[in-house]
């Protein structure tokens, strides 16, 4: 139900939009523009092509923004997907608006388009920081489109997008002094900057205000670290009242450690202990130049938390039965998820796939489990590159996972692991027709 209001919120702003348009246009000084000469035609939807194009940067802020009325609606993948979607309709709007004013002010002046784009820099208000705000933007667009092919690394694409803000305030200035929508309708120009200033205090409260009262109410610190394995390293970390931090297994936070190195940059990871009043736990592989440092913490290091964030959760199951699905590092939400779905009396089996038995996590841990709940919790352990291995061996692919879960239609299925295992899985588990289906890839 909130998911379906906030489409709906949204769509209707599209209609504000389009309609406030249509209203200038069709009234405006020279006549209706919608069924004049061509040249008007062109000029008035090169304006709704901006004012498109100034709705999709607003939209991908929100989605990219961790706003958390937002997030836990639609979950870190629907919003993802909505994002890289907007995207697209966004550049096709970026590279529309200015052609088409140009086009159509050169046709109304009989000059050529090279004269007009002219005109337009040297002599039209805050044009030139609107060119510029322009090149910034699709500098934006092809960073997400380049990691979306892994062509840039996590930090470079989080870097260009905060060029995102630089680019609208550049662009923000000639909306206001050179746009004939707004420079005649005094209605239509509050409510524009009405949807900026809604925007920017979501900002403001999700993304500084939030983590900043966090720190402040719970004082986040580390206390010790675990080597999981020669990869992996547990972070555990404490604060004030963390019986007052609501979080759930299976959520992810976003971190800053507030020392040397690492404060200047944040990264999400998920909570891999249910939250128990004590301490958080955030278990992190060595998968990049950042994650290698993490070994390197010391105690007493100041942390800022951003988050909880996330839908992948216990809460999302119905079923009496379920199955986890781990791939790798995978684990790790997964891990906390299996401690709710046990204390909730579900019946629980784990598959987990790793390479060899060195790279398991959480072994002990696990066994444990398997003690507390004889008859709830059963691990199977799968293993694709170790002779050595006693248990099963080989993918865990359709094959396996029909073999060992011969109940799969009764479970509700929880997965997490590298991305070309996911997909596979996911296919046969919706050809299969599992009882329900939950996963986050964790991609922006």
């Amino acid at each position: 139900m909130r998911k379906m209001l906030i489409v709906l919120l949204l769509l209707s702003q599209l209609l504000v939009i389009t309609g406030f348009w249509a209203w200038d246009h069709t009234h405006h000084s020279l006549g209706n523009m919608l069924t004049g000469p061509v040249a008007g035609q062109v000029l008035a939807y090169g304006r709704l092509a901006g004012l498109m194009a100034a709705f999709f940067v607003l939209l991908q802020l929100l989605m990219i923004g961790r706003i958390a009325w937002i997030e836990q609606a639609f979950g870190l993948d629907q919003l993802s997907r909505i994002h890289h979607f907007a995207g697209f309709s966004l550049l096709a709007v970026l590279i529309a608006h200015p052609i088409l004013v140009i086009v159509g002010h050169a046709r109304q002046a009989d000059v050529s388009l090279v004269f007009q784009f002219r005109d337009f820099i040297k002599t039209w208000e805050d044009v030139l920081p609107a060119v510029i705000g322009l090149a910034i933007l699709l500098i934006a667009l092809a960073g997400s489109l380049a990691i979306v092919r892994r062509r840039v690394t996590f930090e470079v694409w989080r870097g260009i997008h905060f060029l995102l803000y630089l680019a609208i305030a550049l662009v923000f200035g000639h909306q206001l002094s050179v746009g004939n929508d707004f420079t005649g309708n005094a209605a239509f120009l509050i409510y524009w900057c009405g949807l900026y200033g809604f925007v920017l205090v979501n900002l403001l409260i999700y993304r500084v205000g939030r983590p900043l009262w966090n720190y402040r109410v719970h004082q986040f610190r580390v206390t010790h670290l675990v080597s999981e394995s020669a990869e992996v390293t547990s972070v555990y970390i404490e604060g004030r009242d963390l019986d007052r931090f609501r979080m759930r297994g299976g959520q992810f936070v976003w971190v800053r450690f507030l020392v040397p190195g690492f404060w200047w940059q944040t990264h999400p990871f998920s909570l891999s202990l249910p939250l128990n009043g004590r301490h958080l736990r955030l278990t992190i592989k060595q998968l990049g130049d950042y994650t290698r440092q993490i070994p390197q913490l010391k105690p007493g290091t100041r942390v800022i938390i951003d988050g909880p964030h996330g839908i992948f959760t216990a809460r999302r199951s119905a079923s009496s039965k379920a199955l986890l699905i781990a791939g790798g590092i995978g684990i790790t939400p997964l891990r906390a998820i299996a401690d709710d779905l046990l204390e909730a009396g579900r019946d629980l089996l784990l598959l987990y796939a790793n390479r060899n038995e060195a790279g398991l996590v959480f072994r002990v841990e696990f066994e444990a489990l398997a003690k507390t709940f004889p008859t709830q919790f059963r691990v199977i352990c799968v293993m694709s590159h170790d002779p050595a291995w006693q248990g099963e061996k080989g993918l865990l692919d359709a094959d396996t996972i029909t073999r060992l879960v011969s109940d799969l239609k009764e479970r509700d299925v929880y997965l997490c692991g590298p991305p070309p295992m996911m997909k596979t899985v996911r296919s046969f588990l919706r050809k299969k027709g599992s009882n329900g289906l939950f996963y986050e890839r964790f991609s922006l």
